[in-house]
């Protein structure tokens, strides 16, 4: 966490130094799980802890994250490669899609 070091340094503070972390941290997640999203015909997504804590981080404050986690976690499932990869990629777009419409 870098980025969170370097803004707790700000000689004046506050609390917007907090808030862009966490929507760097937020913007991370998404990245992440647009990728595997995009790339879970060929890797699965639930190997990789990351792409667990991304989910996690981005769940958590959306009105619907839990039921937004089952849906992926069901999508991880999906046998097809193509199908799993267009459900993953549509979930994501939703998480992405909510925290877009926030800001």
């Amino acid at each position: 966490m870098e980025r969170k070091r370097q803004l707790s340094n700000v000689a004046f503070g506050g609390a917007w130094s907090e808030q862009i972390a966490a929507r760097e941290a937020l913007a991370a997640s998404l990245d992440r799980l647009r990728h595997a999203a995009t790339h879970a015909g060929a890797c699965d997504p639930r190997r990789d802890p990351a792409v667990t804590e991304a989910l996690m981080l981005a769940c958590e404050r959306h009105p619907k994250g839990p039921l937004l986690k089952e849906a992926w976690n069901k999508g991880t499932a999906l046998a097809n490669p193509g199908l799993r990869v267009d459900e993953l990629t549509r979930i994501a777009n939703l998480l992405a899609d909510a925290y877009r419409d926030s800001d």
